[in-house]
């Protein structure tokens, strides 16, 4: 057990050290409205003012500073999201009316709507 438990306590050091440094990717639940798309985005502990919402015409990208904490003391474990820079880019398969996106925060959670332009892709035509 000793070899594992070595590993164990150098994967430890190697992440405290990069604290900050490392980015997050925050989990997310995506729902098709039918004419629009809402994505759920959980960023626990960070500030509005941090986040940073792109949309693209087939993709949504969010990105969010590290939140400077007031604490005492030397950090023994730090793994709340909020103490890491997070970025997701989350691809979609139809287009986005970039236009309409628009994004609250609130208990934590980012919620980004935005409307469906239409499907990418070949369409046979009947001949009228």
């Amino acid at each position: 057990m000793e070899p594992v438990r070595k590993i164990e306590e150098g994967l430890k050091e190697l992440y405290d050290s990069n604290v900050g440094k490392v980015e997050r990717q925050p989990d997310v639940d995506i729902y098709d409205l039918g004419d629009s798309v809402v994505i759920y985005i959980d960023m626990p502990g960070v500030k509005k003012e941090g986040i940073k919402v792109r949309v693209y015409d087939r993709s949504v990208e969010v990105t969010a500073s590290p939140s400077q904490q007031e604490a005492q003391g030397k950090p023994i474990r730090r793994e709340r999201i909020s103490n890491f820079p997070v970025s997701r880019k989350i691809e979609l398969p139809f287009r986005l009316r970039v236009d309409s996106a628009r994004a609250v925060y609130r208990d934590g959670v980012l919620q980004v709507v935005v409307g469906k332009a239409g499907e990418y892709g070949v369409a046979e035509l009947k001949i009228d």
